[in-house]
C-alpha cells in the first residue's frame, strides 16, 4: 500500500513509535478489518524504524496454521530436524538468525508480524516470548475475528502491548487522501460518494480512485476532480484485490460468496441447507460475510463492492444455474426494495424471466434510486400493453435527468400522450413532459397550446365519464400553471391557484397529486412574495403528504427545490441544508446526479450567512458538475454565485473566466434565472466598478418580476453589499413587512445605518449571529466599533471590537471588516499575528507558514484574518501595503 493510504493515520503511528522505542518490553497490536490499512502502518513503522532496529518479519497464513512453527521455517533453515519441536533449540536458532543480522553492532530486534491471527500456537509463543524476555520488539496485525492469539493477547493483559484498533477513515480523511492520490481538489459531492461506496476503508478507497479514473467515471475539469457516473464493481484494481482474497478460500467457501453475491441478502438458514454452516462460520469469521441485521439476520457480502466485483466473475450459465438451484428457497416477494432489485438485476443479467409487474415495480425503484441502467433495462422489458405507459414514464424520468431532454418528450408522446403517459399517475408524468419541452427551450406558448390540443384530442377520442373529464382539465390547468411560473407571471398564477383549488374537492385517484401540486406552486409564489415563512409551511405539506403517497415521479424534485429556495429566503440554513440532504438519503448516485445543483444551493446559503471562503469552495466545483449534468436546471444560477464569490474574494483570473462562461439556463424558470441576473451584476460591480450596480439600481424598474420583495431584497442586499449605502433605506422599507430570520437581520442593519447610532450596531450584530449569519454580524460590530469610537466611547468600541472578532472566528473565511469603514487601529496585532503576517508578506503559503511554525493550517487562517480585520483589509494581496501603513 502506498504512503498516501496512512492519511489520517498520525497518532497510531506516533504511538506506535513511542511505545517501540521505550526502555524494556514492548509491543503494538494493531486490529483492523481488511483494507483499512494495518499491513500498511505496520510497513511504516518497520521502514521508520529500520536505521535503529534489525526488521525480521514473519508472515500468518491460513495454510501453515496447523503447521507447528510454519511460518517461522525462513529462520530456522540451519535447525538439525530432530530438534523441529524443541521450543528451546527454535528460540536459540531464531535468535541465532538474528545475531547474524544484527552483526555484532547491538542493535534491537523489531518483529513484524502480519496476519497474526492465521499463526500456528507455537510460533506464537516463541514470539510472545522474546517479547517478554525483553529481547525484541513486535509489532502485529490481526483481524478482529478470529482475533489476536492468545498468547499475544496475554502481552497486552501483562502490560507489555498496546493494542490500537484501526477505524474506517472519516470524510475529512477521505477527502485528504483522494486529493493526494489524484493531486487536486474533489468536489464535496464526490468525496460523499467514495466514503459512501468505501465505507472509510483505506484499500478500497484506492481502488475506487484508481478504477474510476481508468473508467472515465472520475473526470477533472478546470482542476476540478468529478464523478459523471457511478462508481463500478467491475474495475480491474478491486477485481484483483477479490480475486486474491477469494482464492485464498476453500471451494465451498467461493460458492457460498457466489450465492450471496448473487441473490443478497440471504436467510442463513438457505445458505446452511447449501453450503453447509461451518462453511458459512468460516466466512464470517473471516469478516468476508456479515449479518445484515444483526446476529441471526440474512446474510451479505462484507461490503457492497465486493458484491458487485465477485457478480462480474460469475459467468451468465454459472449465474443462471444458481438462480435455478435457489429459486425455491428464495422468497417469492423479497422483504426490501434492496432484495427486490438484485433479484430483478439477476434475472435481466442471466436471462431468466421476470413478470411484468415486477419488472415495472423494479424499474420504478431503480429510477428513484437513480439506478438508471437497472430502470431502463426492466422497463424495457415491459411487455404488457396496459403497463408499457408507466414503463414509458419511467424511462422519461431517466433521459430527463440525463439531461436527453428529447427523448424524455419523445417517449410520453407515445401511446395516447402525456396526459395519459402514466395512468397511475397521470400529473406527475404531465408536469415531466413540461419540464423537458421547457428545458429543451420550446415557448410557452407552443407548450400550453400542445396541452390543450392534447386534452381535447383525449377527451374527443374516448367516451369517458365526467369525473375523468375533469380529472384531465384539472391536469391541463396545473400544466398551464406550471408555465405562469416558469415564466414568471405570478399575479396571473395567484389567480389561477386559487382557482385550482377551488376546483380540486375532497376525493379522486388524483388527490394528492393535485395538493402536492398546489401547496409546492403555493410555496414558490409565497417565497417570491417574500413570505418565506408560509412559504416553509406549504413546502413542509407537500414534503408529508408526498411521503404519505411514495410512488410518485418527479413530484419530489418539484417539490424540494421550491421548498429549498423557501428556506434560504426564510434564513432557516437548516431547514434547508436538510432538504438537500434528501437527494442522498436513497442513494449515493443523487449525490452524482444533483450534486452540482446541491452544492450551488448550500453555496447560497453560505453566501448569505456570510461565509465567502466556504461558499467559495463549494461553488467552483459546482460548476464544473453543473456542466455535466443539471436536472435541476440551476447551472445559470450556479455560475452567477461563484462568479459572484469569486469576484468579492478577489480572485479576479477565476471570476473572468466564470464571467465569459455565463449563459441563461432555459429550464431554469424565471424565479431562478431573476436571481442569477442579481448575482451577475454585483459580481461584475466588484470586479470592473461602476458597470454592475447601476443595473441592479434600474432593475425594479424594469417590470412587475424584480419589484416583487423576495427578488426586491436580494437585490437591495447585494447593491449594500457591493458598496451602494443608499440601498439601506430601501432595504428597511422592503424587509419590515417579510417574515424570516434573513430579512429580520437586514431590516435591523439597515435601521442602524439609518440612524447611525453604535448601539443600534450592536443589536443589528446580535441578531444577525443568532440567524446564523456571522458575516453581517461581524459587519454590523465592526461599524459598531467605529461609530463608538468615534464618539470617544472606547469601552463600548472595545466591546463591539471583541464581539466582531467573535463573529469572524465561527466564520472561518476571509470576510471581515466593511469595505467604508475604517480600520480599527486600538486593536493593535499580537505577536504571532504579526509574525504570521510577515510570513505571508513574504511569500510564503498559509501551508508553508504552518510547517515553519509548527501548528495547523487552520490556525494559521484564523490568525491572518483576524489581522484582516484589524488592518482593515479584505485579502491577502493587500497585506504587504496595510503593514507598511
Amino acid at each position: 500500500m502506498q504512503a498516501e493510504h496512512l492519511v489520517g493515520r498520525d497518532a497510531e503511528l506516533d504511538l506506535a513509535m513511542e511505545i517501540l522505542r521505550q526502555e524494556g518490553a514492548g509491543a503494538v497490536l494493531l486490529v483492523a478489518d481488511p483494507g483499512i490499512g494495518k499491513t500498511a502502518l505496520a510497513a511504516e513503522i518497520a521502514a521508520r524504524l529500520a536505521g535503529e532496529m534489525v526488521v525480521m518479519r514473519v508472515h500468518g497464513s491460513p495454510a501453515l496454521s496447523a503447521v507447528p512453527y510454519g511460518v517461522l521455517a525462513p529462520y530456522l533453515l540451519d535447525l538439525p530436524v530432530e530438534q523441529a519441536t524443541s521450543p528451546v533449540a527454535i528460540l536459540r536458532e531464531f535468535w541465532s538468525q538474528f545475531e547474524k543480522q544484527r552483526g555484532g553492532e547491538g542493535a534491537r530486534l523489531l518483529l513484524i508480524v502480519d496476519d497474526a491471527h492465521d499463526l500456528d500456537e507455537g510460533s506464537t509463543q516463541i514470539l510472545a516470548e522474546l517479547v517478554t524476555a525483553g529481547w525484541a520488539r513486535l509489532v502485529a496485525t490481526s483481524r478482529p475475528r478470529p482475533g489476536l492469539p492468545a498468547a499475544l493477547l496475554q502481552l497486552w493483559y501483562d502490560g507489555l502491548a498496546e493494542r490500537l484498533e484501526l477505524h474506517p477513515l472519516d470524510k475529512q480523511t477521505v477527502t485528504e487522501l483522494a486529493e493526494k492520490t489524484l493531486g487536486g481538489t474533489v468536489m464535496s459531492s464526490a468525496v460523499e460518494v467514495l466514503h459512501s461506496a468505501s465505507e472509510g476503508n483505506p484499500l478500497l478507497l484506492h481502488c475506487l480512485l484508481e478504477d474510476s479514473k481508468s473508467e472515465g467515471n472520475l473526470v477533472r475539469r478546470n482542476g476540478v476532480w468529478l464523478l459523471t457516473r457511478a462508481l463500478s464493481g467491475s474495475g480491474e484494481s478491486l477485481a484483483e484485490v477479490v480475486r486474491n482474497r477469494v482464492l485464498r478460500t476453500s471451494e465451498a467457501e467461493r460458492e457460498a460468496m457466489y450465492i450471496i453475491a448473487l441473490s443478497e441478502p440471504v436467510p442463513a438458514a438457505v445458505l446452511d441447507t447449501q453450503v453447509g454452516r461451518d462453511t458459512v462460520r468460516a466466512l464470517m469469521d473471516s469478516r468476508l460475510v456479515l449479518s445484515a441485521n444483526g446476529a441471526g439476520g440474512p446474510l451479505k457480502m462484507w461490503h457492497p463492492m465486493y458484491s458487485e466485483a465477485l457478480r462480474k466473475i460469475v459467468s451468465p450459465a454459472r449465474s443462471l444455474q444458481i438462480r435455478q438451484r435457489m429459486e425455491q428457497q428464495l422468497s417469492a416477494e423479497p422483504s426490501t426494495a434492496e432484495g427486490l432489485l438484485r433479484m430483478v438485476s439477476w434475472a435481466l443479467d442471466c436471462g431468466a424471466d421476470v413478470d411484468d409487474e415486477r419488472l415495472l415495480q423494479a424499474a420504478f425503484l431503480a429510477a428513484k434510486l437513480l439506478q438508471n441502467p437497472l430502470a431502463l433495462a426492466a422497463a424495457g422489458k415491459v411487455r404488457a400493453e396496459a403497463l408499457r405507459p408507466r414503463a414509458r414514464a419511467v424511462m422519461a424520468m431517466v433521459h430527463y435527468n440525463d439531461g436527453d431532454y428529447r427523448s424524455a418528450v419523445g417517449l410520453l408522446e407515445e401511446g395516447s400522450g402525456f396526459l395519459d403517459a402514466d395512468p397511475s399517475r397521470p400529473l406527475g408524468a404531465g408536469l415531466l413532459w413540461a419540464a423537458a419541452r421547457i428545458a429543451a427551450g420550446d415557448p410557452s406558448a407552443d407548450i400550453v397550446a400542445d396541452v390543450r390540443t392534447a386534452a381535447k384530442a383525449l377527451i374527443g377520442d374516448r367516451e369517458i365519464s365526467d369525473p375523468v373529464v375533469r380529472q384531465i382539465e384539472r391536469h391541463v390547468r396545473a400544466l398551464e400553471l406550471a408555465v405562469l411560473a416558469n415564466d414568471g407571471r405570478y399575479e396571473e398564477l395567484r389567480e389561477g391557484l386559487d382557482g385550482f383549488a377551488e376546483a380540486l374537492g375532497d376525493d379522486g385517484p388524483d388527490l394528492a397529486m393535485n395538493r402536492i401540486f398546489l401547496l409546492a406552486m403555493q410555496c414558490e409564489l409565497l417565497t417570491v412574495e417574500g413570505q418565506p415563512g408560509q412559504a416553509l409551511e406549504a413546502g413542509r405539506e407537500a414534503l408529508l403528504v408526498l411521503e404519505n403517497d411514495n410512488d410518485l415521479l418527479y413530484f419530489s424534485d418539484f417539490v424540494l427545490l421550491r421548498y429549498t429556495l423557501a428556506a434560504l429566503e426564510s434564513g432557516d440554513w437548516v431547514a434547508a441544508a436538510t432538504a438537500l440532504d434528501r437527494y442522498a438519503a436513497g442513494s449515493a448516485m443523487g449525490l452524482i446526479y444533483f450534486g452540482g445543483g446541491i452544492e450551488a444551493l448550500k453555496g447560497m446559503s453560505l453566501l448569505r450567512q456570510g461565509r465567502l471562503e466556504q461558499a467559495t469552495e463549494l461553488l467552483t466545483p459546482a460548476v464544473e458538475a453543473l456542466r455535466v449534468r443539471d436536472p435541476l436546471q440551476l447551472r445559470g444560477l450556479g455560475n452567477a454565485l461563484a462568479f459572484y464569490a469569486a469576484a468579492k474574494s478577489g480572485n479576479t483570473l477565476l471570476a473572468r473566466r466564470l464571467e465569459s462562461e455565463q449563459r441563461a439556463a432555459a429550464g431554469a424558470g424565471a424565479f431562478v434565472e431573476a436571481l442569477a441576473e442579481l448575482f451577475r451584476l454585483a459580481g461584475q460591480e466588484l470586479l470592473s466598478k461602476g458597470t454592475g450596480l447601476q443595473k441592479l439600481s434600474q432593475l425594479p424598474e424594469s417590470g412587475y418580476l424584480h419589484r416583487l420583495p423576495g427578488i426586491l431584497l436580494q437585490n437591495l442586499v447585494l447593491r449594500a453589499e457591493v458598496g451602494d449605502v443608499q440601498a439601506m433605506e430601501s432595504i428597511q422599507e422592503t424587509a419590515s413587512p417579510m417574515d424570516g430570520g434573513w430579512a429580520a437581520g437586514w431590516q435591523s442593519m439597515a435601521a442602524a445605518q439609518l440612524r447611525g447610532d453604535g448601539q443600534g450596531f450592536v443589536n443589528a450584530g446580535n441578531l444577525l449571529a443568532a440567524s446564523g449569519m456571522p458575516g453581517p454580524a461581524a459587519v454590523a460590530f465592526d461599524r459598531a466599533a467605529v461609530t463608538f469610537d468615534a464618539e470617544g466611547k472606547r469601552p463600548e468600541a472595545r466591546q463591539a471590537a471583541v464581539l466582531r472578532d467573535v463573529s469572524e472566528a465561527s466564520l472561518g473565511d476571509a470576510l471581515v471588516h466593511d469595505p467604508h469603514t475604517e480600520a480599527d487601529r486600538s486593536v493593535p496585532l499580537t505577536r504571532r499575528e504579526q509574525d504570521i503576517v510577515a510570513l505571508a508578506v513574504s511569500g510564503l503559503t498559509d501551508r508553508q507558514i504552518a510547517e515553519k511554525l509548527m501548528v495547523s493550517v487552520r490556525t494559521v487562517e484564523g490568525h491572518l484574518y483576524r489581522s484582516y480585520a484589524k488592518l482593515g483589509i479584505r485579502r491577502r494581496e493587500d497585506l504587504g501595503a496595510a503593514v507598511r501603513h
